[in-house]
């Protein structure tokens, strides 16, 4: 028997599950996407309860993004007037929930063995929603954790495909809207935020010797004949009673394991490791299985996602961020720039110069609709060519924009290719160079010597593209030759008013996102198909239920001189930017090497941050002699403008 599945707001929701759970007996699973607000609505909840003198537990069964606890491990915690106090954990190793859910299922397993539950039980699930390995990890926590009712959180910004495994789990299914303080933390923040609950699980921890010839290996152990390895990678150590210590390897040599880790009464019989890794200094990350880990405490790699972020006050906020955008800064600190730009409304990507791509994956080149050059220099377009061979047979042509002469330098790199077999089947670019108030158009195809000249257009106020959801504007800079900075403005953001919803006596659901995107689109005389079985059209629907909200602007800016121009050009641009990414290539100290190279100093870009007024800054673009210690500049930056977020 398939029971009915009930849809609520999320005000509905929060006020049915907290009379449920009232009974105590209720074992209460929250399912959905990362960001739909699964541990905002365990807290709420746990509030709640407590006003009415009762409490609850919650088991954090996500072992990437907990909300409490342990990174690597599956929590239980209590709640303790305004937070979740741990309890008792059992160890993964791994931030993996997908690729290791037997072993977090018995996790899940022994942990429940080991803990009395006399209170409702919260269940805060992995944020999963797709596959085959969410429709197994689900089914398996509820069986496991005898839940008698789940809850799917359904974000309009993330599609769940498990409908017909949900419905067939033979228990009260609640659909809740997403609550409107609930939204996705950037790939930096959930960083950021795991490794603080790391580090202060390992306060306190001391260093130890472990011969291991005494210990049986568990998980997925690297090579013993390859130390470098063992570095960095958490461990949890046990005996026949479970968990002693969780811990990180600090070196691997003549078969003894230096670890930090906290001190154990029992000796332990087990060490198990699997995927995560951390060094004192560094991020706690799945670590790379085809990547020689270089054990340097101060080695900052990768990328990082940096916008949107709502937070004011520290580094490294763990508050929540908006959903209109993603914004990676794809080559991290010291490699070559490239910025992507990734639409929450569809596939589309935006790219911000042209550094190496080939970190770029495929999907995202292939959605690439307009990219933005700020100058010529080989390693702000040397990614051309990786673009180029990928896009190979893309239906669709790319606009670029960029500075006087870009043109002329994108078609050198397509003359400089044999296209005897391509045919009418090219690659096609538009590109469209800022000359003062005009952009003057060109459009290019492979295998056409020839560029066809397009009429030129008048650009106002900087305002060099211009959509339905967003404009891009652009000022011209010095660099010893013209370089652009960019401002990617959103329009408006569109969000859901609940209380007219509410007065609709219309439930949430997937209806709301097909009007939003209908809406946006500009089809206002559409029709809405309502889950009343009634139709209405866009305007209708959208004059009562959609608010516009402001939206927040981003701005990137490279390669530009310490000249007192540049700095009134940019400022102007990003004042009141609530993102400024901003190049800081050399150390205060090194000053004469800025004015000399044409690029800023830690001084400079953190004067330019204050001055604009922005919410937060982004410094990048570092040069390589800071390799080794990069938190110098950082420091530089923090003492002239403290709101900055790093990337490592």
């Amino acid at each position: 028997m398939v029971l009915p599945a009930v849809q609520l707001t999320y005000t509905q929701g929060v006020e049915h599950l907290s009379q449920a759970l009232l009974r105590k007996t209720e074992r209460v699973l929250l399912f959905g996407p990362t960001g739909a607000g699964k541990s905002y609505l365990a807290a709420e909840l746990a509030r709640r309860l407590q006003l009415e003198k009762q409490s609850c537990v919650c088991l954090s069964a996500d072992p990437g993004s907990p909300r409490f606890g342990i990174p690597a491990a599956i929590n239980f915690g209590a709640w303790n007037h305004s937070r979740w106090q741990l309890k008792d954990f059992e160890a993964l190793c791994s931030l993996d929930a997908a690729r290791f859910r037997l072993p977090l299922a018995e996790a899940v397993s022994r942990l429940l063995l080991r803990v009395s539950i006399q209170q409702p039980l919260i269940i805060d699930a992995p944020g999963m929603t797709r596959g085959v390995a969410a429709s197994e990890l689900l089914t398996t926590l509820v069986n496991l954790t005898a839940t008698t009712m789940l809850v799917v959180l359904d974000s309009q910004d993330e599609s769940i495909t498990l409908e017909p495994e949900i419905a067939s789990l033979h228990l009260p299914v609640i659909w809740m809207s997403v609550s409107d303080e609930a939204h996705a933390p950037s790939r930096f923040e959930r960083l950021a935020w795991r490794t603080q609950l790391w580090e202060q699980y390992m306060k306190g921890a001391e260093d130890t010797i472990l011969p291991l010839e005494e210990i049986a290996l568990l998980g997925t152990p690297p090579p013993l004949e390859f130390p470098e390895k063992w570095c960095g990678r958490v461990i949890s150590l046990s005996d026949a009673d479970g968990v002693i210590t969780m811990g990180e390897v600090l070196k691997l040599q003549e078969q003894k394991l230096r670890l930090r880790c906290h001190q154990f009464k029992r000796s332990p019989s087990q060490l198990l490791l699997r995927d995560a890794w951390h060094l004192p200094g560094q991020k706690l990350v799945t670590v790379n299985q085809r990547k020689k880990i270089k054990p340097v405490a101060t080695t900052f790699s990768g990328s990082s996602l940096v916008y949107p972020s709502d937070h004011k006050e520290t580094t490294c906020s763990t508050q929540i961020c908006r959903r209109d955008i993603t914004a990676e800064l794809v080559n991290g600190l010291f490699e070559d720039p490239l910025l992507l730009i990734k639409t929450s409304w569809s596939r589309r990507c935006l790219l911000f110069d042209l550094g190496n791509t080939s970190r770029l994956p495929m999907r995202h080149i292939h959605n690439v609709s307009h990219i933005f050059i700020t100058h010529a220099h080989f390693d702000h377009i040397g990614g051309f060519m990786g673009l180029l061979r990928v896009r190979l047979g893309a239906p669709t042509s790319c606009t670029l924009y960029g500075p006087p002469g870009l043109a002329q330098h994108i078609a050198g790199m397509l003359r400089g290719i044999l296209w005897d077999r391509i045919g009418d089947n090219g690659p096609e670019f538009d590109v469209a160079e800022l000359h003062g108030e005009l952009l003057r158009c060109f459009h290019l195809k492979a295998g056409q010597d020839a560029m066809t000249a397009l009429p030129a257009k008048a650009v106002k106020n900087g305002i060099i593209h211009q959509e339905e959801r967003f404009r891009v504007r652009a000022v011209e800079l010095d660099h010893g030759t013209p370089v652009l900075a960019y401002a990617y403005e959103p329009v408006a953001a569109i969000g859901v008013s609940e209380k007219a919803l509410s007065e609709l006596q219309l439930p949430p659901g997937r209806w709301l996102g097909k009007l939003k995107y209908t809406y946006m689109a500009g089809e206002h005389a559409s029709l809405i198909e309502l889950p009343n079985g009634d139709s209405k059209t866009v305007g209708e629907l959208a004059s009562r239920l959609l608010r516009k909200q402001a939206g927040k602007k981003l701005v990137y800016a490279t390669d530009l001189a310490d000249t007192a121009e540049n700095r009134e050009k940019l400022i102007t641009l990003a004042h009141h930017a609530d993102t400024l990414i901003c190049e800081a290539a050399f150390s205060r100290d090194d000053h004469f090497r800025g004015i000399n190279n044409g690029h800023l100093t830690t001084t400079a870009c953190g004067e330019i941050a204050a001055a604009a007024d922005v919410e937060q800054l982004m410094p990048f673009h570092f040069s390589r002699r800071y390799e080794g210690d990069p938190e110098k500049l950082f420091r530089e930056i923090e003492e002239i403008f403290p709101r900055i977020v790093r990337i490592f």
